[in-house]
């Protein structure tokens, strides 16, 4: 059940595992050695120390220290996503980790503003609308941000889904010692709504609604998608399996469970920041519309992705709901903000349960009923067909 070994016939007829840094070891080596190459060419001390120490972890796949001085770190110009992180790709049991890399260049002005955020995670935890059994102690947990753009992506990050932002690492042990580091990459967000959601969104929601998508508001629903990955259950919270981890637990559905509740602990979560008067209430249709614009972009990469099983099983509900109507004659979709609310708070308080239950016969069961594509909702992905499903960068080297 590690995210770090490779599953290996032992020539016996059974299997043993064996760990990444023994199977790749070649590469690995090359690796650690261009990292201290790298840390010794730096003068800032905390990126050189996340260097040195991410090096060793490679080579034993021991990550605790270096995801630490990662998040710690401070001042740096640059920064890298780099080792084993995601597992999407895990259809199994959806614990294997692949290796992913994004060297960046941080912007400190545009990562300092979002520092705002940081004293609220207690407050979102508080906030959840379930039982407090399945809450959790949020209390002294780093949530560092920073808004970069990326040089160059390799491995699972430049593979299939391009994200726009993310939040690690995934180790339930770092998020309940320590904390994560939210990474923003800003020129990824830019392209995409510019060239995916907004054209998306001209085709499918109502005209009368359509002037308040915009890409700030995209841009604070990211935001709090993933400072709220760091909110509700990272281990099982009732029931024969308490204690485990809540991916080891569910399967690989955990992914498409995990994103929903991002998605919708976040939008619960910044409606607490406009009634708190943290960001201003008056942008709240803005905020919704862009979000529904999302749905649809996400859920044109599939059922078979962990984004658009979230996004799906989200619109769905809120179709089932009244929140989200779809109009025959022009063939859009539009909020009822009136019930909305509602219907995050409702759908906020299933998803919690699901991880904090951890019980796969009952994920799965969510799945089979809200996991469809109806008549109206496949007419409208067939109408934006002609339209790019994602961004995928491009990379040269330009010399002064």
């Amino acid at each position: 059940m590690s995210p770090y070994t490779v599953i290996q016939k032992d020539g016996k007829g059974g299997y043993r595992a064996v760990p990444y840094h023994e199977v790749y070891s070649e590469e690995i080596t090359k690796i650690a050695r261009l990292l201290n190459e790298c840390a010794d060419l730096t003068d800032n001390a905390s990126f050189a120390n996340f260097l040195k120490l991410k090096a060793k972890a490679l080579q034993t796949d021991e990550y605790f220290d270096a995801d630490v001085a990662w998040i710690d770190m401070v001042g740096s110009p640059y920064d890298i996503v780099f080792g084993p992180f995601e597992t999407y790709s895990d259809g199994i049991k959806g614990v294997k980790a692949k290796y992913e890399a994004n060297v960046e260049i941080i912007d400190q002005e545009e990562s300092g503003k979002l520092d705002l955020y940081t004293k609220y995670l207690k407050e979102f935890e508080a906030n959840l609308p379930v039982d407090e059994v399945y809450k959790s102690n949020v209390e002294g947990l780093t949530a560092k941000f920073v808004i970069v753009r990326d040089i160059i992506r390799a491995g699972e990050s430049a593979t299939g889904y391009q994200a726009v932002a993310t939040n690690l690492p995934n180790d339930p042990e770092v998020h309940a010692k320590k904390g994560t580091k939210k990474t923003f990459w800003k020129n990824m967000f830019v392209a995409r709504f510019n060239t995916i959601i907004r054209p998306v969104s001209e085709r499918l929601i109502d005209s009368s609604q359509l002037g308040y998508l915009s890409d700030q508001g995209f841009f604070q629903f990211v935001l709090m998608h993933e400072i709220c990955h760091a909110v509700g259950p990272r281990k099982v919270k009732t029931g024969l399996n308490k204690g485990l981890p809540v991916n080891a637990s569910v399967g690989p559905l955990y992914n498409a469970l995990e994103e929903g509740k991002a998605d919708l602990t976040g939008l619960h979560s910044l409606m607490w920041l406009m009634d708190h008067g943290v960001v201003e209430k008056e942008r709240e249709k803005e905020f919704i519309i862009s979000y529904l614009g999302s749905l649809f972009r996400s859920i044109r990469f599939g059922t078979a992705q962990a984004h658009g099983k979230a996004a799906l099983y989200s619109l769905n509900y809120y179709v089932h709901d009244g929140s989200v109507t779809y109009d025959g004659n022009s063939k859009r979709w539009k909020v009822n903000f009136e019930l909305f609310r509602k219907s995050v708070s409702n759908l906020t308080a299933e998803l919690i349960v699901l991880e904090g239950d951890g019980d796969p016969v009952k994920l799965k069961a969510f799945f089979d009923r809200w996991v469809v594509v109806d008549p109206n909702l496949s007419a409208s992905l067939s109408s934006v067909e002609d339209l790019p499903t994602d961004v995928i960068p491009t990379y040269s080297t330009k010399w002064d």
